[in-house]
């Protein structure tokens, strides 16, 4: 298994993230916002730069955390100009995956429904040789795990794969658990994982330093490992050290104010990733 870091989770400056996966002996870096700004709304010379000071660092983009499909249903035809920006930026930057979701749930659609909106999108990335991977989010209609193979067994394209976030599971208002129900459910899906921990309060659910949370990282980590995932478990731990996100920003993530007092948070949980990991090699 590879490690990377989602970037905006503590910085918007690329040096800086470059200097970060250095001093953690990571593979690579996944991208959400940088210069302040979503990937896709950056200049083509901009993403050039991008790519060549990653890769000549020697890592890899290993995905694009993009937020297409994460929209109201009756807003989505505007995905569609945003979807074209992600793929030039996926093509500049050699990314393999570009993130989705199935659509908020204020305005919900079934997943059948939301199937047949993607279905054109898939096709389109499939085109390009670039693969949809769908994530469990509590504002979406995927809340969890099980949701999101349904989703993709409904879709029922190669191009469309899952991201495992056990951490995302404490949101959920179904209650799914991380492992091993979360994990079960979209293991034969699994093409990228997110790595983040969170405890539920008397005000909800809180993100929290990797290890000092509910979700089982041991046991998922050897699951992991046992399963013979080759991909990247990419950190974005929503942790900050003084205070929490706001809902907002947990609904929307990404930009300066985003990446605020995460520097601290995200050295923390890698430190203990990276703990974890030693334990199961």
């Amino acid at each position: 298994m590879k490690i990377s870091v989602i970037t905006d989770e503590f910085t918007q400056d690329l040096a800086e993230a470059i200097a970060f996966a250095r001093d953690f002996s990571l593979s690579g870096l996944e991208l959400r916002t940088i210069d302040n700004l979503p990937f896709e709304q950056l200049s083509e010379d901009r993403l050039c730069e991008i790519g060549y000071a990653i890769h000549s660092a020697g890592l890899s983009i290993c995905s694009l955390a993009g937020s297409f499909g994460k929209c109201l249903f009756r807003d989505r035809e505007g995905e569609n100009k945003k979807l074209e920006k992600l793929i030039r930026a996926a093509k500049i930057l050699h990314a393999p995956y570009i993130r989705g979701f199935g659509f908020f749930s204020e305005d919900g659609p079934s997943l059948e429904e939301a199937a047949k909106a993607l279905a054109g999108p898939v096709r389109r990335l499939e085109q390009e040789g670039i693969t949809l991977l769908l994530e469990a989010d509590p504002s979406v209609t995927t809340t969890n795990h099980r949701k999101v193979k349904e989703l993709i067994e409904q879709i029922d394209r190669p191009n469309v794969g899952a991201i495992y976030d056990p951490g995302n599971d404490i949101w959920d208002p179904q209650g799914e658990k991380p492992f091993p129900d979360g994990w079960n459910e979209v293991k034969a899906y699994v093409r990228h994982i997110h790595i983040k921990d969170a405890r539920m309060t008397e005000k909800g659910a809180q993100a929290v330093k990797v290890g000092s949370g509910e979700v089982d990282f041991p046991s998922i980590l050897k699951a992991v490992r046992d399963s013979g995932y080759e991909g990247f478990l990419s950190l974005e731990t929503h942790y900050r050290v003084q205070g929490d996100l706001s809902e907002e920003q947990m609904k929307t993530p990404g930009g300066a104010a985003f990446s605020s007092g995460g520097w601290q948070a995200c050295r923390e949980s890698m430190e203990e990733l990276k703990n974890f990991l030693g334990t199961i090699e």
